[in-house]
């Protein structure tokens, strides 16, 4: 890998975080508030920032990576394009229908989310590709141009989703040559690029998802990138993907849906390579904001992964990070209902008007909650520059939590508190305990701005007895996105009986997937040799779902490996299920390819702990009942090996809160490890 100066930047709901990594291996770090209306500003604002703590010019950096949550929020706030369906006639109501999968099994009249495409706004197409890719019915050209016809004025992008597309895209790319005559100036989308899969309801979704988000995030991130040039930047602007991996900015632009899970999949990646150099390979990740809580499980230091997902009730058929994001951060809003019961989230006050002790706003939230415990320091946040207002905090709790449900102002703020803790424990739960995972066996990585304030609490929730911390938790995601190797997934639905594939015909797939990521990434600018791994989707013959397993290092399926490749299908049943059929037929379902490709190394030096006082300071606050508690508080740098709780570890980005019964048992440059004392 070649080295340069990179900055990462990881634009949250309520901070921007943003990292520089200099040549040499010296790490800036900058935080600054984000800019809901236009998020690029804060982009900006917080390059310039690093750029003047390292003395440099933006000519002098070599690549900008970006973790941006513009199509998720376009998501949440149903803030689409208005899009255009083009698929085979007969299967106009393919997002009408769905599936039988319903959100709620219980509750029959819980109402599916309304299709992004309206059904006025689908056209059918006289054409038919049988399974095996063979031409039953040539398209009819005039049925396209109706559609375009009709669609003047009043589409701006349009979705093509044809029937067994995947397995031949011929008729989809020729309806979109005469779309690019008919709508000039109009994107098009075709499900044979973005989701080449069969189940022709999710392909269908994602790719309508995709033609939706084209206009907003492709739009951002053209106008962000013109920002950056006119401010003097010649080098690469990249992209985090859902997948860990970062793809240049051209490509992102032409597939928003894979930005879905962008910033949270920055955080998995990194907490996998810090956990790696602290020696906890297997970890559960906390990432806690201003406006989520987002958890994820990493295994023998690899991310879990998921080749299918969900956003708003929709399927997206593409590969992923497996992210569970909660409505629960230091935003996160605190209500009493009518029945007296107190509920924290989903809602959040986000960066507008933010939580009542910014002065802003007025609606109680968790970071109010921990300024009146005394958890985070009065004076303000962000080493001071963001100046915060107890009095406004302690009056937004007392008129909303503390008098309705006549409790003691501490007393209401911890109850904030616990139950935030309790619903991130939940949603950690979820993700381990609800799949058979033992969560014991695991250490708990807690970061972001919000996330060392929860950690101890929840790990004595879970039974978890070890506690990390990274060294700049608010900005780990951001530092994430400059440990993720570059990389881009293709797959190919390839239905066949394992022991019967037809090698030859399965090569050429590859080899079609291998020339296709090839042109994708050399046109975006990537240059060097790609490295490619490949995987594949199977099951037992009848089954309705697939489990992806590993197939070889290569772009080759070997001719002697596929009875190794079915024992560790029937392996993965069995972690999966807890039980396999070892006689009963496999099948192949799809095949999956992974390019990686070089990009700047990016890395710090370490520093060791520092040597000053271990107890510089005392606050005076409570704990989680109410009870009064002295916390000895301690600067990040000052922390060493055998403090303990009740504590604060103040620094910049974050605070950490030890509570009674741990200690911290290893600091360093990479992180603090802290441990559950016995009882």
């Amino acid at each position: 890998m070649s080295r340069g100066n990179v900055i990462a930047v990881d634009i949250g709901g309520t901070h921007t975080d943003a990292a520089l990594v200099t040549s040499e291996g010296e790490l800036f770090v900058a935080k600054v508030t984000s800019t809901p209306a236009d998020p690029g500003v804060a982009l900006v604002t917080a390059v310039e920032q690093l750029l003047r703590s390292a003395s440099l010019r933006l000519h002098e950096v070599a690549a900008v990576v970006h973790g941006t949550t513009v199509a998720t929020n376009a998501v949440i706030m149903d803030d689409y394009a208005r899009v255009g369906l083009l698929t085979t006639v007969g299967f106009e109501d393919v997002l009408e229908i769905a599936t039988q999968q319903r959100a709620d099994l219980y509750d029959p009249w819980r109402g599916k989310p309304a299709p992004i495409v309206p059904r006025e706004r689908v056209f059918g197409v006289r054409e038919r590709i049988a399974a095996s890719g063979e031409v039953v019915l040539d398209m009819d050209p005039s049925d396209v141009r109706v559609a375009a016809r009709a669609w003047r004025g009043q589409v701006e992008a349009v979705a093509i989703s044809f029937l067994f597309s995947f397995a031949n895209p011929a008729h989809e790319r020729a309806a979109a040559r005469i779309l690019a005559e008919e709508l000039p100036g109009i994107p098009v989308t075709v499900s044979s690029q973005v989701a080449p899969e069969f189940r022709e309801y999710p392909r269908t979704a994602t790719t309508a998802l995709n033609a939706a988000l084209l206009p907003k995030t492709g739009g951002y991130l053209e106008r962000l990138e013109a920002r950056l040039r006119d401010r003097g930047f010649t080098g690469a602007f990249q992209l985090m993907t859902s997948t860990g991996g970062v793809v240049p900015a051209a490509l992102a632009m032409r597939l928003p849906v894979a930005l879905l899970v962008s910033g949270p999949a920055a955080g998995a990646v990194a907490a996998a390579e810090l956990g790696r150099r602290l020696g906890e390979p297997d970890l559960l990740m906390l990432d806690v904001g201003g406006t989520s809580a987002d958890v994820a499980v990493i295994e023998d230091g690899q991310p879990q992964r998921r080749y299918r997902g969900e956003v708003a009730g929709m399927p997206v058929a593409l590969p992923q990070i497996d992210v569970l994001p909660i409505g629960a951060g230091g935003g996160s809003l605190a209500a009493v209902d009518g029945f007296g019961s107190l509920s924290v989230g989903p809602d959040s006050a986000g960066a507008e008007p933010g939580p009542a002790a910014y002065g802003t706003g007025d609606r109680p939230t968790v970071t109010d909650a921990h300024l009146v415990r005394g958890s985070i320091d009065p004076a303000g946040l962000l080493g001071g520059a963001l100046p915060l207002h107890p009095e406004r905090a302690r009056s937004a709790i007392a008129r909303a939590v503390a008098d309705p449900l006549g409790l003691p102002l501490p007393v209401a703020a911890g109850s904030i508190i616990r139950i935030a803790d309790g619903r991130m424990a939940d949603a950690l739960r979820a993700i381990t305990v609800a799949r058979g995972i033992d969560v014991r066996r695991f250490a708990l990585m807690a970061f972001g701005g919000a996330g060392p304030l929860h950690a101890c609490a929840i790990a004595e929730d879970l039974g978890i007895r070890r506690v990390l911390v990274p060294r700049y938790p608010g900005l780990t995601s951001a530092m994430g996105l400059l440990m993720g190797d570059g990389r881009y997934d293709l797959s190919r639905t390839h239905v066949s009986s394992l022991r019967d594939l037809d090698l030859d015909r399965a090569g050429v797939l590859v080899e079609e997937m291998v020339e296709d990521a090839t042109v994708q990434l050399r046109g975006a600018g990537v240059t060097g040799e790609l490295a490619i791994s490949l995987d594949a989707d199977l099951r037992y013959a009848g089954q309705a779902y697939e489990l992806t397993v590993p197939v070889s290092e290569t772009a080759s399926i070997p001719a002697d490996g596929l009875a190794d490749i079915e024992r560790r299908f029937h392996e993965a049943h069995l972690s999966a299920y807890g039980h396999s059929w070892q006689d009963a037929p496999v099948e192949l379902v799809t095949l999956r390819i992974r390019a990686s490709m070089p990009r700047l190394a990016a890395d710090w030096a370490a520093a060791g702990p520092g040597h000053g006082s271990a107890a510089a300071a005392e606050r005076a606050g409570f704990d989680a009942a109410g009870d009064p508690v002295t916390y000895l508080v301690v600067e990040r740098d000052d922390v060493r090996a055998g403090l303990r709780g009740p504590a604060l570890v103040s620094q910049t980005d974050t605070t950490t809160l030890l509570l009674r019964g741990w200690r911290v048992s290893r600091v360093d440059g990479v992180g603090m490890v802290l441990e559950r004392e016995e009882a």
